[in-house]
C-alpha cells in the first residue's frame, strides 16, 4: 500500500512525502518506508532533495540510513509535525478494512 501527500511551503516549494508498506511473508511483518521528494517553483517533476550536484551529497553517502533520513528531512524544508501528520494519515488508511 502506498500513500502520497504533497505540502506547499511558504517559499512555494512543493514537498511530496510517500509512505509505502510492504508485507514480508518470511518474517510475517509489515515494513513501512518513507521517501521525500521536492519540486521548486517552475520545475515540472519531483526530485530528491539532495542530488549529485548538492554540496551535502557525499556526506549523505557516508552516514547511516537514519542520519541520511534526517539530513534529507532537513534539506526538504518539511517540519517533523508535517511528517507526523502524513504518517498518521497513512496509519489510518492501513487500519481501515478493505
Amino acid at each position: 500500500m502506498t500513500h502520497e501527500k504533497v505540502f506547499t511551503l511558504k517559499n512555494r516549494r512543493e514537498v511530496k512525502i510517500i509512505f509505502e508498506a510492504t508485507y514480508h511473508s518470511t518474517t510475517q511483518k509489515l515494513k513501512t518506508d518513507c521517501e521525500i521528494l521536492i519540486r521548486e517553483p517552475g520545475e515540472k517533476a519531483f526530485r530528491t532533495p539532495i542530488g549529485i550536484s548538492h554540496p551535502k551529497y557525499w556526506k549523505l553517502q557516508t552516514v547511516t540510513k537514519e542520519q541520511g533520513r534526517e539530513l534529507i528531512l532537513l534539506y526538504s524544508g518539511l517540519s517533523r509535525k508535517q511528517v507526523q501528520l502524513a504518517e498518521n494519515e497513512f496509519n489510518q488508511l492501513m487500519l481501515m478494512p478493505a
